[in-house]
């Protein structure tokens, strides 16, 4: 007995060493893996939370005419864009939402070529949201591309009937002309002109604009003649005498122009030389407001002659207008040009779509817009979009170049709105 003892012990002893070295193998087997996948699980949310406490940045492309036809307002609409990018970026600061937008601006000429070389070259970059191109020319010509490349484009200038097409790509911060037709022939009808002459654009923009407009002013009673004049041409002094000499054969009391600046600027001041047509009622178009040199002589003395009243897209009773236009004349020296409040609520409506959606994908983005602009009052007031994805409710002021202090400047004169001119 006694010399079996000390044997069991020693088995024992043995037993107990395997049981031990077993049950830490079991341990180390269940219990490390599980430790190891837990910091491996710590450190992926560890990374999550790092990219959530990094600002993301978002780039926004930005077509502008700084050169070409459009140039004048062009350079002014730079100033706008860069008063909405730094705003957007406040409400991002503002709202502790970690996204920053960076505005990627180009020149495109005024050229529907260069327009869609622009958004062929911000697709290229990785950019899916573009504001511009201005003209309606320039939006025909990316529309395609826009649309297969599932590119958000939203033009603050825009105003071409035909373009207004449902399930594109294509979004307009301003009311098509349909629109601003009626509120043209309002305005000429109240000046007591039944008999005009609408001298205007060979291109999208210009043809649209003189259909729409005959139709209403023929349903006020009136009488519309059209002539169209080739874009691009240096100079209209043959293209406006031989408005002058049909002016003179048909008998019209009144002149409408739909041009841009610097093909507006060029027809006005062959005009002002012109003895006849200075005895003539001048109507406009919102196409040539903000070209400085309206607010020159001899330009500015024949405004005062002819009386000169135009129509462009604008809300007059906004604050948020009022304050706008008060910093951009604090850096300018002079009243924001046509379309810039609609330029404003370009950029922050982009920036909001893009925050909503989540993702920078174009046909996310473009969900996210509708539902954004449906909630978003803004500069050029309510910016919600109808079934083509252009402004819903436009009002329009009326518009002249008025003598201030010893110089020119533009001046909102009165509105239309619900069908009726009111003069302040």
């Amino acid at each position: 007995m006694s010399a079996q003892l000390p044997r069991l012990l020693i088995f024992l002893v043995i037993g107990l060493v395997i049981g031990a070295g077993a049950a830490y193998a079991y341990v180390n087997s269940t219990v490390g893996p599980t430790i190891s996948e837990l910091n491996s699980r710590i450190a992926r949310l560890q990374e999550q939370i790092n990219l959530l406490n990094q600002t993301v940045e978002y780039r926004i492309g930005v077509t502008l005419p700084l050169t070409g036809q459009l140039q004048d307002v062009g350079q002014q609409w730079r100033t706008v864009v860069d008063i909405a990018f730094e705003d957007l970026n406040k409400e991002m600061q503002k709202y502790k939402i970690r996204a920053k937008f960076t505005s990627v601006i180009l020149d495109d000429r005024t050229s529907d070529t260069h327009a869609l070389t622009n958004v062929q070259t911000f697709h290229q970059a990785g950019i899916k949201v573009v504001i511009g191109p201005a003209a309606s020319f320039q939006i025909k010509a990316i529309k395609s591309y826009a649309d297969d490349n599932k590119i958000v484009i939203i033009s603050p200038s825009s105003t071409a009937p035909t373009l207004a097409l449902p399930g594109d790509f294509i979004y307009r911060t301003v009311g098509s002309d349909a629109g601003q037709a009626k509120a043209l022939a309002a305005l000429v009808k109240s000046q007591g002109v039944n008999k005009v002459i609408v001298f205007h654009r060979n291109d999208e923009y210009g043809v649209a604009f003189e259909e729409f407009f005959e139709k209403e002013f023929r349903a006020l009673g009136g009488i519309s003649i059209g002539i169209s004049y080739d874009t691009g041409l240096e100079d209209y002094a043959s293209e406006v005498a031989q408005l002058s000499a049909r002016a003179r054969r048909e008998g019209v009391e009144g002149i409408i122009i739909i041009t841009f600046d610097t093909d507006g600027v060029n027809i006005l001041g062959h005009a002002s030389k012109d003895p006849y047509l200075a005895t003539l009622k001048w109507f406009s178009s919102e196409g040539i407001h903000g070209a400085m040199g309206l607010l020159e002589d001899p330009i500015a003395s024949f405004i005062q002659t002819t009386n000169l009243l135009g129509t462009r897209p604008l809300f007059k009773e906004n604050p948020l207008l009022h304050e706008f236009a008060a910093r951009y004349r604090a850096i300018r020296g002079h009243d924001p040009p046509v379309f810039s409040a609609n330029l404003y609520d370009a950029v922050i409506l982009a920036g909001w779509a893009i925050v909503r959606a989540g993702t920078y994908d174009g046909e996310a983005i473009s969900e996210a817009l509708v539902e954004v602009a449906n909630t978003y009052y803004g500069v050029s007031g309510l910016t919600m979009f109808d079934e083509n994805g252009d402004k819903l409710f436009q009002d329009y002021s009326v518009w002249t170049v008025r003598p201030v202090g010893g110089r020119y400047e533009y001046a909102d004169v009165g509105s239309y709105s619900g069908g009726v001119i009111t003069f302040d």
